[in-house]
């Protein structure tokens, strides 16, 4: 089993063993890699001081969610995201999307029987966590696997 694969019985395995921490949207963020406080992002393009955005203040993220992939769309490099180049981007992630679901089913179909039983969700999830192959979780398998499941930050 690969350590890429993380179904969702390692996830709820998780959630009942890690605590979660929710962030107050105006928390000191500095220097952990998070996003600024949200005072502070207004601040930045209050340019009246009104203490509100008006579209005319109001500027895109240079690095926001996504952007890589809409510059890939853009195949004719025009700037724009024509409805053909849309979809031509939606369905090459479909096909992708649908290979690593097939690929994931089949690791998870231990017995080749066309099911997924909820002990092999078991088996797959137990078998990759335990990256030394011990037959045991210890509290750095897990942690690391934790790590593996957040979302990236920005």
């Amino acid at each position: 089993m690969t350590n890429t694969l993380i179904p969702t019985a390692i996830l709820s395995a998780l959630t009942l063993c890690a605590s979660t921490v929710v962030a107050h949207p105006d928390a000191n963020h500095s220097g952990s890699g998070q996003k600024p406080p949200v005072k502070q992002a207004v601040r930045a393009m209050d340019t009246d001081g009104d203490g509100l955005i008006s579209f005319e203040e109001f500027e895109l993220p240079e690095k926001r969610r996504g952007a890589d992939r809409l510059e890939a769309a853009d195949t004719d490099g025009d700037g724009n995201i024509s409805r053909a180049e849309m979809e031509a981007q939606l369905a090459a992630h479909v096909a992708a999307d649908t290979e690593r679901a097939e690929e994931r089913f089949d690791r998870a179909d231990i017995n080749d029987d066309g099911f997924v039983t909820p002990e092999e969700r078991k088996q797959v999830a137990f078998e990759t966590l335990d990256e030394n192959q011990d037959g045991y979780l210890s509290a750095e398998e897990l942690a690391k696997a934790r790590k593996r499941q957040r979302p990236p930050q920005g």
